[in-house]
């Protein structure tokens, strides 16, 4: 099943993928998910890319937008540590005409809230940046811890996570438009399971 294309909170500035993306199911192997998922465009603003020079396209994969942690193997509300979204998405990139590579910078944010079952205000949530190309399958995947600390008094916080430096490769009449750039939460089997079966109340 190729990917679909689809918007998540659209923005006028978002740009849509291209056609003839790698099937959803290798791609959600490769990043150690099961199963199909829709790929969603975040609020994503793009710069540094140009008609002759295009960035690639970036955006969330769909079901691992937001994470969930527990405590223990519990499912109920009182179980819950912490929890978390991703919000916008900024890419932006450069050719080096000489090297024949694209250097892409990523940045995303997003807010986290503190759970009941929290016995620290210090909390990790794991997130991946992964890169596909529009004709082949899964090609590299980097996963990032973004540290979060509950201030005193505070349930919510929002965090920034930015990711600079990413080289790829290009040549001939190939270029940025044949890779995509997927981000989310680095989920546990159990944690994309429950965010299939439990309604998602974004945090506001």
């Amino acid at each position: 099943m190729p990917f679909p294309t689809v918007l998540r909170r659209p923005q006028a500035s978002v740009s849509r993928f291209p056609s003839g993306i790698a099937p959803a199911l290798l791609v959600l192997a490769a990043l150690g998910l099961s199963g199909c998922s829709w790929l969603g465009m975040s609020d994503e603003t793009k710069t540094g890319g140009t008609t002759q020079y295009p960035c690639p396209a970036v955006g969330v994969l769909n079901e691992t937008d937001h994470v969930t942690l527990l405590r223990g193997a519990g499912t109920d509300l009182t179980d819950v540590v912490a929890r978390a979204e991703i919000g916008k998405v900024v890419s932006k990139c450069s050719y080096n005409i000489d090297e024949a590579t694209i250097i892409v910078d990523i940045a995303f944010d997003g807010i986290a809230e503190i759970g009941p079952a929290a016995t620290s205000r210090d909390q990790t949530f794991n997130t991946f940046v992964a890169v596909t190309r529009r004709f082949n399958t899964f090609d590299k995947k980097q996963v990032y811890e973004v540290p979060v600390t509950f201030a005193p008094g505070q349930h919510q916080m929002r965090f920034v996570k930015t990711v600079d430096g990413t080289v790829l490769p290009y040549g001939g009449d190939a270029d940025g438009r044949i890779y995509q750039i997927l981000i989310g939460f680095q989920l546990t089997a159990e944690q994309l399971e429950y965010n299939r079966k439990v309604p998602y109340a974004p945090i506001r």
